[in-house]
């Protein structure tokens, strides 16, 4: 089995995931969020390009509906929840159809459709996405969602920490080089991943509009054995 990456969604060529296994990154904090949403519960996730699109099928929907996301990790007005995962509590989300926009997850998940599976994976949830995506026996690529179309170091970190449980399970996996550094990466920071994540640039940012508990929340591992799948248009 051959596991590959790309840095940042924008630079994924189509060719590269079809027939194969992607696995979506966003540590900070769209990855988390999804996971947690599934986890509690909620009836499924449809990821939108941006708020707009998300507002616009709210108004044609009927039933358990809710607006969920953010735009430059900021609730988006009118929307009933923003993308902080410990808003996404069993109470609040449990049977509803959520509506998603953020910055970047919502749309590194749309755009990897043409692989053969789409599943959702981060620190929270890295060992059941490592035998997940083992376990369905194709070649992998871990596509991270980066920011601002800049790979973001929380999400090499991620993606490394899935690849130590993938090599785990395989020893003899092959990867390339951006996933022998994540690796590296991970391994220096797993003792304390949070630290690690200090000066990074989404790091600091979320720090600055005071989301500390979502830092410490997202960089948690294997809290949930849940794995989200993307899969003609929606994640359950």
């Amino acid at each position: 089995m051959k596991v590959s990456s790309i840095a940042v969604y924008e630079d994924l060529d189509k060719t590269q995931i079809q027939g194969k296994t992607a696995i979506m990154v966003d540590a900070l904090r769209a990855g988390a969020t999804i996971i947690t949403a599934v986890h509690n519960g909620c009836d499924r996730i449809v990821p939108a390009n941006e708020p707009n699109e998300a507002a616009a099928i709210k108004r044609i929907s009927e039933g358990n509906v809710i607006l969920g996301g953010e735009v430059d990790a900021k609730k988006v007005a009118g929307f009933d929840l923003g993308n902080s995962p410990l808003e996404y509590t069993r109470e609040r989300v449990k049977d509803q159809v959520v509506l998603y926009a953020t910055t970047n997850g919502s749309v590194a998940i749309r755009s990897l459709a043409g692989a053969e599976h789409i599943l959702v994976g981060t620190f929270i949830n890295a060992t059941a996405v490592a035998q997940r995506a083992y376990e369905l026996g194709r070649d992998i690529v871990m596509v991270c969602a980066g920011m601002d179309g800049e790979f973001s170091t929380d999400d090499i970190i991620a993606m490394g920490c899935i690849l130590e449980r993938l090599m785990e399970i395989d020893p003899n996996i092959e990867t390339d080089d951006l996933c022998k550094v994540s690796l590296k990466l991970y391994r220096e920071a797993s003792k304390n991943i949070l630290g690690a994540l200090a000066g990074c640039r989404s790091y600091e940012y979320l720090k600055s509009l005071h989301f500390y508990d979502d830092l410490e929340y997202c960089t948690r591992e294997d809290m949930f054995d849940v794995v989200p799948e993307y899969s003609e248009g929606v994640i359950q």
